[in-house]
């Protein structure tokens, strides 16, 4: 199920200019924005927190507004967008930012404007393939690798094309069919995609694969699972939000979706870590990300 929330006429002062005169006066924009998202949650429950928050939107929007500068609407609108996905869980987002225009441009006073659209991307790093994965990827065995709430795609389709065996698992049909249709457009064999909802069943086929990947899902009960379904010397990459980041950007809504400082070395503390990083400072998104291999006598 899913619906809209519409913003219009939110009055915003910033400086946008082509011109450093131009920027160096903060101006006034009109923004209109329609923020899809899925609903069900929000209907069943009739909680506002399972609803993207038109108070948080508008946030948003005067904050970047008031401290950042740009010399194209376009630009500008782009930047909410991507800070909006970052911050609610807005499926689809239309921003239309309009300015009051001198004579000399259309002939007599009006305004121009821009809209600008997008849907959201997998993850923070859009349809690329993970950071963590790609920098790692010389330390892993080849062999059969499992992607973990697969979407549509990003990393199975970066494994495939690698020479890896996947096998990838979501419980989002939608989304599997766009990454099956990818696949076949690239003529990638090596890839099988199952419709499974972990939470229901958690389990995965023991001593399987040499690689194991979980972005931006978390299911704490899962852990065990993924430590006896990796070969030994197989590899984990894991990599999901913190705390800091709910508390920041109210994102993922739900902060039992996000991790504790140091909880993600405790869930695999029977793997080997060979990289960890935890980001609490910036812009975000705030993140954990982890590198573990299984030894011959892995500590569970």
């Amino acid at each position: 199920m899913h619906g809209s929330i519409i913003i219009r006429d939110l009055s915003i002062n910033t400086h946008c200019g082509v011109t450093p005169e131009e920027r160096s006066v903060a101006q006034q924009l009109i923004v209109n924005v329609e923020a899809t998202y899925d609903t069900t949650q929000a209907v069943i429950s009739d909680d506002i927190y399972k609803t993207v928050d038109y108070e948080r939107v508008c946030q948003v929007i005067k904050d970047i507004a008031r401290t950042e500068t740009f010399a194209l609407l376009e630009t500008l609108g782009n930047h909410i967008i991507n800070r909006l996905f970052e911050t609610t869980d807005a499926q689809t987002i239309i921003i239309t930012l309009t300015k009051k225009t001198l004579a000399t441009i259309l002939g007599n006073q009006g305004s121009i404007g821009v809209t600008t659209s997008a849907q959201r991307p997998d993850g923070p790093q859009g349809n690329r393939p993970s950071a963590l994965l790609t920098e790692h990827l010389a330390l892993i065995p080849p062999g059969r690798a499992l992607d973990i709430a697969t979407g549509k795609g990003r990393n199975a389709l970066f494994l495939a094309q690698a020479g890896f065996q996947v096998n990838g698992v979501d419980r989002n049909r939608e989304a599997l069919a766009a990454c099956e249709e990818k696949a076949k457009q690239l003529g990638l064999r090596d890839l099988s995609l199952n419709e499974i909802d972990l939470e229901q069943s958690p389990s995965i086929e023991n001593n399987s694969y040499n690689l194991i990947v979980n972005t931006y899902y978390l299911q704490r009960n899962l852990a065990p699972a993924i430590v006896n379904a990796l070969r030994t010397g197989g590899i984990l990459i894991f990599e999901t939000f913190l705390i800091a980041n709910h508390h920041r950007f109210n994102h993922p809504r739900r902060k039992e979706f996000c991790l504790e400082s140091n909880e993600l070395l405790s869930l695999f503390r029977g793997l080997t870590v060979l990289y960890y990083q935890e980001n609490t400072t910036g812009k975000g998104p705030y993140l954990a990300r982890l590198v573990a291999t299984k030894s011959s006598n892995p500590v569970l």
